[in-house]
């Protein structure tokens, strides 16, 4: 028997039928994810987007934090300049102060007037010096110190002995000061290696005239010039000044070096000491236990004293 012949209309039917069936497929099957991503954030035609449902809404991103702040520090003072330079010596060296700390009350210690002969107390300086840089909270608030570690640079520069002494015209600095000076003094008792002069007139030399004006310009409140060897220390003034003969008590309570000084008859005339304590500062001679050592843990003791005395 011949197959039935298909209808037109059939497959016309059958074919939209398809269709419906495709269609109702489509409208029931969900998406895939990045379809549904495009049709909610593409909207539709040229109106508001759509909104998106709350499991598709994008996390926001944490803010970040924000940095911390950095602490505020103290601006640091700014560094003393030195060396500041207060005159040249006869053949041109310089003479160097050293400034630490910013207090209204003025010490200084002197080294070196006598050259190369005492030479360990320009080492002695030096070392306080570093201490005092490496240790400045041993300055008190309130205390500005000074450190000239040679005053006699070119005797240092000539000979560590009797040949340093005096300075390049043969002066003896300690007494060139113009306190009680005399070009000629009594030899008993006193240093007398080398035919030496105490200068031409009171503070004829470089050296002496810098520091004089130094001393004239900074009111200093208290000073300590040290020697060598092993006689003691000495208060300024003749009779001793009372502030001088405190210092010098104090000073010996912290130390070996005797006070009263040891006496061997020398009449000291155009000193330092002599010419500091006249205009007020309480000064004294100190002289280490011999020419060569520093005594440097004794005067770390000295300086501890020194800053700390009160007048």
């Amino acid at each position: 028997m011949a197959p039935f012949p298909a209808s037109p209309f059939g497959i016309l039917a059958s074919a939209s039928l398809l269709a419906v069936s495709i269609a109702i497929c489509a409208l029931t099957q969900r998406p895939p994810a990045s379809a549904q991503v495009v049709m909610a954030t593409s909207g539709i035609g040229h109106g508001s987007p759509l909104a998106l449902p709350p499991a598709w809404a994008p996390v926001p991103s944490p803010l970040p934090s924000p940095s911390p702040s950095p602490t505020t520090l103290p601006t640091p003072e700014p560094p003393a300049e030195n060396p500041i330079i207060i005159g040249y010596s006869v053949a041109g060296r310089p003479l160097e102060v050293y400034r630490y700390g910013r207090g209204p009350v003025s010490r200084m210690l002197v080294a070196g007037i006598h050259g190369g002969y005492e030479w360990n107390t320009i080492n002695l300086a030096r070392q306080l010096m570093d201490y005092v840089e490496q240790s400045p909270q041993v300055i008190p608030p309130g205390v500005t110190l000074y450190i000239l570690p040679a005053l006699n640079p070119d005797g240092e520069a000539r000979a560590h002995g009797a040949l340093g002494r005096a300075n390049d015209r043969a002066v003896d600095l300690n007494r060139n000061w113009p306190a009680h000076w005399d070009g000629e003094w009594p030899r008993g008792g006193c240093w007398s290696q080398l035919d030496i002069t105490a200068g031409a007139y009171a503070g004829s030399e470089p050296e002496t005239r810098a520091l004089l004006k130094f001393l004239t310009q900074n009111v200093v409140d208290t000073l300590i010039n040290y020697h060598s060897a092993a006689l003691g220390i000495f208060p300024g003034g003749s009779p001793p000044d009372p502030d001088s003969a405190r210092l010098a008590q104090a000073l010996a309570a912290v130390s070996p070096y005797p006070y009263p000084p040891i006496e061997t008859g020398c009449l000291y005339t155009g000193t330092l000491v002599d010419w500091t304590s006249a205009r007020g500062t309480a000064s004294v001679d100190l002289e280490l236990s011999n020419h060569h050592d520093t005594d440097f843990e004794i005067n770390l003791g000295i300086l501890s004293t020194f800053l700390s005395w009160a007048r």
